[in-house]
């Protein structure tokens, strides 16, 4: 029988419950910050991760971290700190992992081939 959701966050919390959709999704998510920049899909996809296990107090309970670290992580406007992230991952399961760049697909385009030009004047011109 198939299951009818109501919207897709309910679709996404059911799927993230899952270790291995839960990793997945995590590393997509760091793969779209490492191209935009964008932090705010790091806490939101941290806030589906951690209301896929359980909600703030459960999950703090469970891996033993306080509440309010927790929760500041996921209601912050600001890109969380690297040792708060591990914290987060840790908690959950995953690890920060480093990747050479060519490995993952980026926005960058180089253009033009040619060398760029700079107007740089040695030192002492500039006195």
């Amino acid at each position: 029988m198939t299951k009818i959701y109501g919207t897709w966050r309910e679709f996404m919390i059911e799927q993230l419950a899952e270790e291995e959709d839960m990793s997945g999704y995590l590393s997509a998510i760091m793969e779209e910050y490492q191209s935009h920049g964008n932090a705010a899909v790091i806490q939101t996809a941290l806030e589906s991760i951690v209301t896929a296990k359980g909600g703030i107090t459960e999950v703090a309970k469970k891996f033993d971290i306080d509440t309010d670290v927790l929760s500041d992580v996921l209601t912050s406007t600001q890109a969380p700190r690297i040792d708060t992230l591990r914290t987060v991952l840790n908690a959950l399961g995953c690890c920060l992992s480093i990747a050479p760049l060519e490995n993952v697909e980026t926005h960058i385009e180089i253009v033009d081939d040619a060398p760029i030009e700079t107007s740089i004047q040695p030192v002492d011109a500039i006195r």
